[in-house]
């Protein structure tokens, strides 16, 4: 973090990266109902969030993985100074990385120590780290080439997943149910992956997420969802969510993990299983803003606002309980999840008209949905390639 935070009697400037995700419109509606001015990073016009009545300016910058992009962040905070800065996405969150002792007086930003982040983008060393503290994790198996993926799925059976070895800010990651698949397999997930691939055992059953905001190793927010529906259906990121308030032992686990790690920052734990004890498993850990954090702010968890708050020297209240609800997000990921998985489709279009559950469109703020339905649009030929490729 660059520069001490000062205290602040009242909410200061923010910038939000990566304006083309779902969850980062979310986060700039809430700090602004906080009452923050927030600004917004994008690649372009066409990202949601650079349409909502919550942000005061955009700025465009280049794409994350763009050698330009780290020099373009910093000198964008530095010019609006003195503010924090919300990283969202994995290419933002790595750019941070970078830019820890490079950031302009002003500029505050909450990250996790360089140990304990390349700990958590690291999925081999994270799943060893569990298991020393006792936590159930999958067999794995790093791979180097075709053969050991056949060799792979021979010794943890099928279906396995190849998957990349560290976290990409991409879908790196294919099924293996018969072991003939396993050379196609391994060269479309090398293809994608900028280090090893890792042969992972499948485990069945819901996914899980204990999200978080820890404050210098201690947790301050804590929050469980359970996957209701995912896209893709084979498994992939939040379609459908619920909060799970009576998740003891998912949170419990999290909190293990993240406490070894003295985080600071935000993170999600990502587990699947049955939530009983003993009968989940350790996936990975998202070292960032994750992507069905809208549920989080649905139940009255305010990570963001509580995160800025800290950074700018403010006191925050304990956490409360939070209750139980759904949220779907039609246009990011539950209608392609209904058109690919038919059988699917009457709740994916129940649960996106019902007002029982919670959504992310709202008509005091309606040009954001305009662009997601047609980022939906444009990006649904890929997403039935993916459907293709992952079934």
């Amino acid at each position: 973090m660059s520069g001490l935070p000062r205290s602040e009697t009242r909410p200061g400037r923010v910038l939000v990266t990566d304006g083309e995700f779902k969850h980062s419109l979310g986060i700039a509606r809430q700090l602004a109902h906080d009452g923050h001015e927030v600004h917004v990073t994008a690649r372009s016009a066409r990202a949601p969030s650079v349409h909502s009545r919550a942000v005061q300016r955009w700025h465009r910058l280049p794409a994350t993985s763009d050698p330009a992009y780290d020099a373009a962040l910093a000198d964008t905070a530095a010019a609006l100074a003195p503010l924090s800065v919300v990283a969202v996405g994995s290419g933002s969150m790595a750019a941070a990385d970078r830019l820890r002792d490079r950031w302009a007086p002003g500029v505050r930003i909450c990250m996790p120590s360089r140990e304990a982040f390349a700990i958590a983008n690291d999925k081999a060393q994270t799943s060893a780290l569990a298991r020393r503290l006792g936590l159930r994790t999958p067999g794995e198996i790093l791979v180097r080439d075709g053969s050991a993926a056949q060799r792979a799925a021979d010794e943890l059976g099928v279906p396995l997943v190849l998957k990349s070895s560290r976290e990409e800010g991409r879908k790196a990651l294919r099924y293996v149910r018969h072991r003939d698949e396993a050379v196609r397999a391994y060269g479309e997930v090398r293809a994608d992956a900028a280090d090893a691939v890792l042969a992972q055992e499948y485990v069945p059953g819901p996914g899980w997420g204990f999200s978080a905001l820890y404050w210098e190793g201690r947790c301050v927010r804590g929050f469980v969802h359970r996957r209701v529906r995912e896209w893709p259906p084979s498994g992939g990121t939040s379609a459908c969510a619920e909060s799970a308030p009576d998740a003891s032992a998912i949170a419990a686990a999290g909190t293990t993990l993240l406490d070894a790690l003295a985080w600071h920052g935000v993170a999600m734990v990502e587990f699947k299983g049955h939530a009983d004890p003993g009968r989940f498993a350790l996936i990975e850990i998202n070292a960032k803003f994750w992507g069905s954090h809208d549920v989080a702010l649905a139940a009255g968890v305010d990570i963001p606002g509580t995160m800025v708050a800290l950074l700018e020297g403010r006191e925050v209240a304990p956490q409360g309980p939070y209750p139980h609800l759904r949220l779907a997000w039609p246009w990011g990921g539950d209608l392609w999840h209904g058109l690919f998985h038919p059988s699917s489709l009457p709740r994916v279009l129940w649960d996106a008209l019902s007002p029982g559950v919670a959504h992310t469109y709202r008509l005091d703020d309606p040009l954001p949905t305009v662009y997601e339905i047609a980022q939906w649009a444009r990006s649904t030929p890929g997403a039935w390639r993916e459907h293709r490729a992952l079934r």
